[in-house]
């Protein structure tokens, strides 16, 4: 609430972040004359993989940085810092859920995107997304408590990872074996779910594994709580 509130332009800036990104993105395609990617409209494809890749970063931040932002909580003993940051990356999936469905409504309205063939499977892509910006943010959250400059590779690895993730460039233009490499990122299998689930004709990238992508999600979150309960008491005091 405070990070929505907590100054007058707070809010607004927290919805126009994610669809000022989609639509510069939406801009140079344009601009270059591509209208279509994998068989889809070009607009649907960026801002799919654009929100999903947002729900990742926005929640990592959030949780890597809740330890800090809330420490006056825990002067509470029944508060935890892992209570806390599952609060925040609660609240930061719900506000992406809504921002996200704000910006398709919008563009099928507009006739840019179409409405999402199976619901089910773009909240999945979504949900797994944010279950890995939790665990990273997590694991990321102690170790920069321990070791301060980690938050600078954080901050260094976050445009590379969205190149990687196919949010910029379509993943199905690689070769392998560097293909192979680029599907160890879980983000990857997430955004191009996702916008199968928006249209099952899509021609998503070989290799599309959404078990893999849930094991990674599951490893991640598994290290981050591990991580929480082992450092509770420094996380608290130092």
């Amino acid at each position: 609430m405070v990070r929505m509130f907590g100054s007058r332009m707070a809010w607004v800036w927290l919805v126009l972040e994610p669809v000022v990104n989609v639509l510069w993105l939406i801009l140079i395609f344009t601009v270059i004359r591509i209208r279509h990617i994998g068989g889809i409209e070009t607009a649907l494809w960026i801002a799919v993989g654009m929100l999903v890749f947002m729900t990742f970063r926005r929640t990592l931040s959030q949780v890597q940085n809740g330890v800090d932002a809330n420490s006056a909580l825990f002067a509470y003993r029944q508060v935890r810092p892992a209570d806390v940051v599952l609060v925040r990356a609660g609240v930061e999936g719900l506000s992406m859920l809504l921002i996200s469905s704000m910006v398709f409504f919008i563009g099928a309205m507009l006739g840019w995107m179409s409405w999402p063939a199976s619901v089910w499977k773009v909240l999945e892509a979504f949900t797994l997304a944010w279950l890995c910006g939790l665990g990273l943010g997590m694991t990321f959250g102690v170790l920069v408590k321990l070791v301060p400059e980690v938050g600078r590779i954080v901050s260094f690895i976050m445009m590379p990872l969205m190149m990687i993730s196919g949010v910029i460039f379509p993943l199905s233009m690689v070769q392998e074996p560097y293909l192979g490499w680029l599907l160890l990122n879980p983000l990857a299998h997430a955004i191009e779910a996702a916008r199968v689930g928006f249209a099952p004709y899509y021609h998503a990238v070989n290799g599309l594994d959404l078990s893999y992508a849930y094991a990674c999600a599951l490893v991640l979150l598994f290290t981050g709580l591990a991580l929480f309960r082992r450092f509770n008491e420094r996380l608290v005091t130092q």
